[in-house]
């Protein structure tokens, strides 16, 4: 049997409280612990509906969430940063993991966009070499 509309809206609750407490900075084992999911997986599963449900009805703009993690990850670093140039290895994994998570969050890492001109030309390279293969006798 499936859930009833009271179980439904008990998970819909728990989500959304799981969701403001990781966007508080609450790490995912404590937000299990206190809210009662299995483990941090099963919470971050939780939250990642969450946001998706918020999204598909329009309450949450993923841009405010994205922007509110960047600066969870700006605020990280700069306590980090100190430890992490006078060359502590645990500050500096932290440190680059945040400039990671930044650069994700904020599509830094994407491909290079290609010239338009430069697809077109091949676009059309490819034709001509096709237009040969068809037109060749064997």
């Amino acid at each position: 049997m499936g859930a009833s509309p009271r179980q439904r809206l008990s998970a819909v609750e728990r989500r959304i409280q799981a969701l403001q407490m990781h966007l508080a900075g609450v790490d995912l084992r404590t937000v299990a612990k206190q809210i009662g999911y299995a483990d941090a997986s099963a919470t971050k599963k939780a939250i990642d509906r969450a946001i998706a449900d918020s999204i598909a009805r329009g309450e949450e703009d993923i841009d405010d969430i994205r922007s509110r993690e960047v600066v969870r990850y700006d605020r990280l670093q700069a306590a980090h940063w100190g430890k992490a140039i006078k060359g502590d290895p645990k500050a500096s994994e932290v440190v680059l993991k945040c400039m990671a998570g930044r650069e994700r969050l904020q599509g830094l890492a994407a491909p290079k966009r290609l010239n338009i001109e430069a697809q077109q030309l091949g676009d059309d390279i490819l034709a001509l070499l096709g237009d040969d293969e068809q037109g060749a006798a064997p």
